[in-house]
């Protein structure tokens, strides 16, 4: 019975993994191809190319407990309010080499900006920084032998019920 439980369980969280992954290029993808409006500062386009990856995020959940920007966060995942807040390079980004030039968070999304040493100082258009596009989803696990073998999500307390495991979708990509 363990057995195919065990089973069961690594087909959700594989399927699970699969899924974030999958999102998270979509939005990657699109926020590489995102069009800098001149009209509107640097930030504002940031802040644009930002919620445009998040949305295709969501948009790309699948069978996923995600909900829409905005709304109540489920046990799932956090997806935010639509406020970006500056995010700490050391702890938030993955790839730190080169060192990372910002990052920044909403809920379980964080995207970092890098600028490649061939790059000549800062672009307002960001063109040619890498983007890297993390995002988190929360799988708990029903059975019980199983979290022996797999990390704990940090960001759940010890109240809550049962077992979780963090999921990270992650990709990095270069700003066109």
């Amino acid at each position: 019975m363990y057995i195919l439980m065990g089973i069961m369980q690594f087909g959700l969280i594989f399927a699970a993994y699969l899924t974030v992954n999958n999102a998270v290029r979509e939005g990657a993808r699109w926020g590489s191809i995102s069009v800098y409006d001149t009209s509107d500062s640097a930030s504002e386009n940031d802040e644009t190319r930002q919620d445009g990856v998040v949305a295709r995020i969501i948009a790309g959940r699948g069978i996923l407990n995600m909900p829409a920007v905005g709304a109540t966060a489920t046990s799932n995942f956090d997806s935010g309010d639509g406020t970006w807040a500056a995010g700490v390079v050391a702890d938030d980004c993955f790839n730190q080499s080169p060192t990372p030039y910002s990052a920044v968070k909403d809920g379980d999304f964080t995207i970092c900006y890098t600028i490649p040493a061939d790059l000549a100082g800062e672009s307002d258009a960001r063109r040619g920084y890498y983007m890297e596009v993390t995002a988190w989803y929360h799988q708990q696990i029903f059975v019980p032998l199983l979290d022996m073998f797999l990390p704990d999500d940090p960001t759940k307390s010890a109240g809550e019920q049962g077992s979780w495991i963090r999921l990270p979708g992650r990709v990095t990509v270069v700003i066109n």
